[in-house]
């Protein structure tokens, strides 16, 4: 067994220790101590998505994650589970991404140990119980991304589709509907048993907690769990220089909804940092570019939101809004004139300061959550060693305005571009708003 590495926090007034240790089963256990919370935060993190699984096997990550929620040796069904955690003043909760799966609950201190009891019963023994009860939940709980046709109108999962193509980033967390009717249990312990060895996990503990009590807890209820081994992930596919990528469908609704993404980076990227306050720039607050110019001045939007979702080895700048279908061009337009202006132009430190200063005050504030620490450095560690908050502030602050300029030019570019509308904006109105959306990638392509 390993001895526990400590790193001691500087520079944000001491506000937590990180250590680790890895168990003799290879199960990754971090505590991050809080002293001054009246809370602590458990959390189980596997690597194992949608992106792992066949096409076969799509949905069955998302599928085994709900079913660890109905019960086990020591709670026979999901209501026992659930009233056990529930008894320590916190509630289970679970979800599936498409490159990792997490199951988290927070809890008053003194029920620490209990609740990592808990959760080391949850893996180590779980039952599968009731099946077909979850299955029928899982069902309706795909509905809601779905029309009366039976068609998927997430923009996400559309998004994900056009952009990656037959890679297995391209599905969706919930999995073709014929799928979850076929998978049984012998299905689920399948999956458990290739992507549920202590390998593949890390146990993540934060808040008012004794590192070492937490450590023998995890030791008596994780150290029966087999190792397995990590998994590993098909490489995302280089991005294509073929131009944009545009697709709309047809749906009965009062609005046409846009979702326009650009290919980028990983977290570990050099120009991650400055992708992290370009989406600041853009969609830092009110009286952010966007919110400014399509809302404030030109009421063309109520909402319009910027994000940058990452991966391990890819991710995805993104801009979503919805519009009355008559503004559809329009909104396109004036999305592609922020963005061009700022290609063009880039950026004053006056602008870059504000944004800056910002991103730290939201880092400090994410310092009072527990569960923000823990999902800070659970899912990374999946993967590779995390950046502290500490270190990200440095990198952020060596972020120029030439960078904002530089990563603009290179990521938003139309090459990287895809684009979906979901709505029932008319034919005429379509055939304008992708003339748009061409325009607006000849825009950004251009020198």
């Amino acid at each position: 067994m390993n001895r526990p590495s400590i790193v001691h926090i500087k520079g944000l007034g001491r506000a937590y220790d990180l250590q680790e240790q890895t168990l003799s089963n290879g199960l990754v256990v971090q505590t991050i101590r809080q002293p001054h919370l009246h809370s602590a935060c458990i959390s189980v993190f596997a690597r194992v998505g949608s992106r792992h699984e066949s096409a076969e096997d799509n949905g069955l990550s998302h599928f085994l994650e709900h079913m660890f929620f109905r019960g086990c040796d020591a709670y026979p069904d999901s209501t026992a589970l659930n009233a056990a955690m529930e008894d320590l003043g916190g509630i289970l909760d679970g979800f599936t991404t498409r490159d990792y799966s997490g199951y988290q609950s927070t809890v008053h201190p003194s029920g620490t140990e209990r609740a990592i009891d808990i959760f080391g019963r949850m893996f180590t023994a779980p039952r599968f119980n009731d099946i077909d009860i979850e299955r029928s939940i899982i069902l309706e709980e795909q509905l809601d991304a779905l029309d009366d046709r039976g068609r998927d109108l997430d923009l996400d999962n559309l998004v994900h589709r056009a952009a990656f193509a037959e890679h297995p980033l391209s599905q969706t967390v919930d999995g073709p509907r014929k799928n979850l009717r076929r998978f049984d249990v012998g299905d689920l312990e399948r999956h458990r048993k290739r992507f549920y060895g202590a390998r593949n996990l890390v146990l993540t503990v934060a808040g008012n907690i004794d590192p070492g009590r937490v450590r023998r807890a995890a030791r008596k209820a994780f150290g029966p769990l087999f190792g397995g081994r990590r998994a590993r992930e098909l490489r995302a596919p280089a991005v294509r220089e073929a131009g944009p990528k545009t697709r709309f469908v047809g749906a009965d609704d009062a609005q046409t909804r846009l979702r326009l993404v650009f290919r980028t980076v990983p977290a570990t990227h050099r120009d991650f940092p400055a992708l992290l306050l370009l989406r600041r720039i853009l969609d830092g607050g009110l009286s952010a570019r966007l919110q400014v110019e399509l809302v404030e001045k030109r009421g063309i939007v109520y909402e319009i939101g910027a994000d940058h979702e990452t991966y391990v080895d890819c991710g995805l700048f993104g801009f979503e809004l919805a519009v009355a279908h008559r503004k559809l061009t329009y909104a396109i337009e004036e999305l592609g004139r922020v963005l061009t202006d700022l290609r063009r132009d880039g950026v004053q430190d006056d602008e870059l300061d504000r944004v800056r200063a910002r991103a730290r005050i939201g880092l400090e504030l994410g310092l009072d959550a527990p569960a923000e620490l823990a999902q800070w450095f659970g899912p990374t560690r999946l993967f590779h060693a995390p950046t502290t908050p500490e270190t990200r502030m440095e990198q952020l602050e060596n972020v120029s305005a030439a960078d904002i300029r530089r990563v603009v030019r290179r990521y938003l570019s139309g090459n990287r571009m895809t684009a979906i509308g979901v709505g029932g904006a008319n034919r005429a109105q379509v055939t304008e708003a992708k003339k748009a959306l061409k325009a607006l990638a000849a825009g950004l392509t251009s020198n």
